[in-house]
């Protein structure tokens, strides 16, 4: 679900709640957008808690709010490697919560964990890589612990990211959402969670972002 604007942020780094869903709010960009915040530097997980403000208007592709790490090239050899969890639409109704994984000389897989999740239900999601095994992580989520991953070359080498995201074929298709990401955490290498300090932002035209502190913030289309 996340390239094209993955491979700009695996480039860079190789909020006040935005207020009530309104039918004004829409990402009209052709392809992929994205509103979020990616570290500064890299870590060993992120979790975040993920809510919609309102029901999107998907009119095409998808709306989606997740954490992730990787990305397009960030495998051996230039291969696409990531792993995200999250919430998606994919109509103008309910989310559902998944987790996607890239592997390298795989095509990605997309995980459906749960559905029917309303506006304002908050859903706590992570990564974390496993300290007794490099490069080797797992998705945290309502429905429990999905994986192991083995991911190589990830071992203490990516900055995670916690951003939505829309894919609309542009033009007159224009898709409508709003997300708020609460109380962003970074896991360190001791076994620590920390609350994300230092973010760089990611906002594509046709997004608003607002931060309520460091670590919080909402998305929405404009």
């Amino acid at each position: 679900m996340s390239r094209a604007r993955l491979a700009l942020v695996a480039g860079a780094v190789a909020a006040a709640l935005a207020g009530a869903f309104t039918p004004s709010a829409s990402a009209c960009s052709r392809g992929y957008s994205y509103a979020g915040l990616y570290s500064s530097q890299p870590a060993v997980g992120v979790a975040a808690s993920l809510s919609m403000l309102g029901l999107p208007t998907v009119t095409s592709g998808h709306v989606a709010a997740w954490v992730g790490v990787g990305g397009p090239g960030l495998g051996p050899n230039g291969a696409d490697e990531w792993l995200q969890v999250g919430l998606a639409s994919f109509d103008s109704s309910r989310a559902h919560l998944y987790y996607e994984v890239a592997l390298p000389g795989r095509a990605p897989e997309y995980v459906e964990l749960a559905s029917g999740i309303e506006p304002g239900r908050v859903i706590r999601v992570g990564l974390l890589e496993l300290p007794f095994a490099p490069g080797t992580w797992v998705v945290i989520s309502p429905a429990g612990i999905s994986g192991p991953f083995y991911l190589p070359d990830s071992d203490d080498a990516w900055a995670p990211v916690a951003t939505a995201e829309s894919w609309a074929a542009g033009g007159s298709q224009c898709n409508r959402s709003s997300y708020r990401f609460g109380r962003v955490e970074l896991a360190n290498s001791r076994g620590g969670w920390r609350r994300m300090r230092r973010a760089s932002k990611l906002q594509d035209p046709g997004w608003r972002l607002r931060r309520e502190s460091a670590s919080t913030f909402s998305a929405s289309g404009v």
